[in-house]
């Protein structure tokens, strides 16, 4: 940690730029875009970074490289013991309190404001780092009864956790974006909709609950064998001997059926060879 310290803050200055300017992709275009109306709506932003603890948007930082995501080639923890590792390391980042201003901790930020609400919306990896930072929470009643927690129904890491809301991972048809962003969209949905409301976990439930009825089902199809996909092609293409692969792959799964585009694409070549 020294080391990586001394790295970062003795970064040029010049050369930082404001944490929410830093990040790319993903949903970081629209909170650059939406910063200063939230902030005029009552609703802040903190951001959870790898590699300089808990951040305000508008906080200066040098240009760096590292994730919690596992498995990724600048991530904080090596093959073994990930989670242990970035959770100590999240604590020591709690304890730099590095060239920035305000709370350093998810914990801190809740005692500190006390009469705000706060909702932690987290990719799994970012959530598993920052349990030993939640564990503290458990322990301040208030501040617990002031913060949700959102996460997908398949996330084991934050059960220990008494306020949680479930977030469908498809929900994100209905807020935009992919899946991987859909607990900070939801996040962000809840704290424009409901305000200091959203720390009560049925009506915040409640309130994305209707968003389901905006997603349509994804279409469930039937797998078939090599086969069977190379006689429906052998058909469309003696009518139509034109046909590429992508238009019949759609007509195919329009019927009802299931095929993968690298498979169905050599099953077509072989069978135009063929004829």
């Amino acid at each position: 940690m020294g080391r990586w310290q001394k790295a970062v803050e003795g970064t040029p200055s010049k050369s930082w730029v404001r944490a929410i300017d830093l990040y790319g992709g993903g949903i970081w275009k629209e909170l650059r875009t939406e910063h200063a109306a939230l902030r005029r709506g009552g609703v802040e932003i903190r951001i959870v970074s790898a590699g300089l603890g808990l951040l305000a948007p508008d906080n200066l930082v040098p240009a760096y490289d590292a994730t919690f995501a596992p498995g990724a080639a600048n991530a904080i923890s090596g093959p073994r013991g990930a989670v242990q590792r970035n959770r100590d390391w999240w604590s020591l980042l709690n304890q730099w309190p590095g060239p920035w201003t305000g709370p350093r901790s998810l914990h801190a930020t809740v005692k500190k404001y006390r009469q705000s609400t706060h909702i932690i919306a987290l990719p799994a990896a970012y959530m598993a780092a920052v349990l030993g930072d939640l564990d503290a929470l458990l322990r301040d009643e208030e501040g617990l009864a002031r913060t949700i927690v959102l996460a997908t129904p398949t996330s084991a890491a934050v059960r220990r956790m008494p306020r949680v809301v479930d977030v469908s991972g498809d929900l994100y048809r209905a807020l935009g974006g992919t899946r991987g962003t859909v607990l900070a969209r939801a996040g962000l949905f809840l704290a424009k909709k409901l305000h200091r409301r959203a720390a009560d976990v049925e009506l915040a439930a409640a309130t994305l609950k209707p968003l389901r009825a905006h997603i349509r089902p994804f279409p469930v199809r039937t797998g078939k064998t090599d086969d069977q996909v190379s006689r429906f092609i052998q058909s469309a293409l003696r009518k139509n001997s034109d046909l590429t692969a992508s238009p019949l792959l759609a007509r195919f799964r329009r019927a009802g059926f299931a095929c993968e585009q690298t498979r169905f694409r050599k099953l077509h070549t072989a069978v135009k060879n063929n004829l």
